[in-house]
């Protein structure tokens, strides 16, 4: 089959498998455990599976553990959501997205088996991805929760060898809950077998909710600030410290104080999984790591042609309260320029939570209503709100034009572009 053909019956198969997802959908794993018994339980087959649950910071997790596991000579996969150009990006096998042929070999396979039950999506993609682990292993195999995770799919991977949680904040409040106390039992709730938690910094009624849930399991527990920790000292050093031991580390290549909380949880957790680590191979995991639509600063491409070689153009995909926090802390150590911010959100979002980080932040907002998504906020919403906030909001027709208006206001100001990782994705497309 040449490549035109497989990229059509790929598409085919993806619109085929959204059309079996419920009218409803009620958060059980029981359609996924159906599934996956008449695929053979691959779930049960994916070598030394860790799964990353937690509301912020999985992806930068994930990508930076898996860097590190690659710099100590191992071999590992990962599984992401969402994807933010193609659909390949959220299975990674070793050092590549998963091909054409060998995804729409397995979501053809997965279809005929489910025989046109009622399914979710991301459940029927999921026992998609863990059939693909299953047929092309790799050392390790880092899986990230979706939603929650209590009835999450990518929960059912058997006898890991260690789960993370990452920071629990809000989101999908819609499925999980506007209590924050609920969201954290949902997240904890991935935790299905006795293996170690490594807990990322978490607000303290969120360690309340884990410390109940987690009382009657064998699981040893390892606390970001209590059994390891993270600093930056003002050579701009990286020292991370753990009961054992102390490593001077290079930082991350990654932008953002947070990500020295996301760098030490994967430190401690290729710590678990390797028994010793070489501190050189460390820094060049955390130097090599690549990871789209995080404070990315971009460089090149087709977008640049909007604005002059001053201006700086970075995209982010934070798109809630903790995220909108984490973004206003890295835009406050911008000096000796203004900024400007394009935003764009989807209706699952909570704009008036994401844009109270920035009154002091920017100069001006441009909203933009996110193309080819179906729930996307308008921009006038959004720029309303940013009025009624006391900043400087308009609302624009596209994200070209949002850009183009950014620098002709100030041909020396940084140019954010942020509010939903779907944004990023179409913010990409263009680039």
């Amino acid at each position: 089959m040449n490549n035109n053909k497989v990229r059509s019956a790929l598409s085919e198969v993806l619109i085929r498998l959204q059309k079996l997802h419920p009218k409803k959908i009620d958060l059980s794993l029981d359609r996924s455990r159906k599934l996956l018994k008449k695929l053979g339980n691959p779930e049960e087959k994916i070598n030394n599976p860790v799964v990353i649950a937690g509301t912020n910071g999985k992806g930068s997790t994930t990508t930076t553990l898996k860097s590190i596991l690659e710099a100590h000579g191992k071999t590992a996969s990962s599984y992401i959501s969402p994807h933010l150009v193609k659909i390949n990006e959220r299975i990674i096998i070793g050092q590549n997205e998963i091909d054409d042929d060998f995804l729409t070999e397995i979501l053809l396979e997965t279809e005929r088996v489910n025989n046109g039950d009622i399914i979710t999506y991301f459940e029927i993609f999921t026992c998609a991805a863990f059939l693909a682990f299953s047929r092309k292993k790799t050392e390790y195999t880092l899986i990230e929760i979706g939603m929650g995770g209590l009835y999450d799919p990518v929960s059912l991977a058997a006898n890991p060898k260690a789960y993370i949680q990452c920071p629990v904040s809000y989101d999908h409040k819609e499925f999980l809950s506007d209590d924050i106390k609920v969201i954290a039992k949902q997240k904890i709730g991935a935790v299905k077998y006795d293996a170690p938690i490594i807990i990322s910094k978490q607000l303290p009624e969120v360690l309340e909710v884990f410390d109940q849930e987690t009382k009657n399991i064998k699981s040893k527990k390892l606390f970001y600030g209590e059994d390891f920790q993270g600093n930056i000292e003002q050579n701009n050093k990286f020292i991370y410290q753990d009961e054992e031991s102390l490593l001077d580390l290079n930082l991350p290549n990654l932008l953002g104080s947070h990500q020295i909380i996301n760098a030490s949880v994967a430190i401690r957790t290729a710590k678990l999984l390797l028994k010793n680590l070489d501190t050189k191979k460390v820094n060049q995991g955390i130097a090599n790591i690549k990871h789209k639509g995080r404070l990315e600063i971009i460089s090149r491409g087709k977008l640049k042609d909007y604005i002059t070689d001053q201006n700086i153009l970075i995209v982010d995909g934070s798109h809630n309260d903790q995220g909108g926090e984490v973004t206003h802390q890295y835009l406050q150590t911008i000096k000796n320029k203004k900024i400007y911010m394009i935003c764009g959100m989807i209706n699952s979002k909570d704009p008036k939570e994401f844009l109270k980080h920035f009154t002091s932040t920017i100069t001006a907002l441009k909203a933009i209503t996110i193309p080819n998504q179906d729930n996307a906020i308008q921009a006038k919403v959004i720029a309303n709100i940013g009025n009624e906030f006391g900043i400087k909001s308009s609302a624009c027709s596209g994200i070209i034009e949002a850009i183009r208006e950014c620098s002709n206001e100030d041909p020396n100001a940084v140019i954010i572009f942020t509010g939903s990782l779907y944004g990023v994705g179409e913010f990409l497309k263009l680039n």
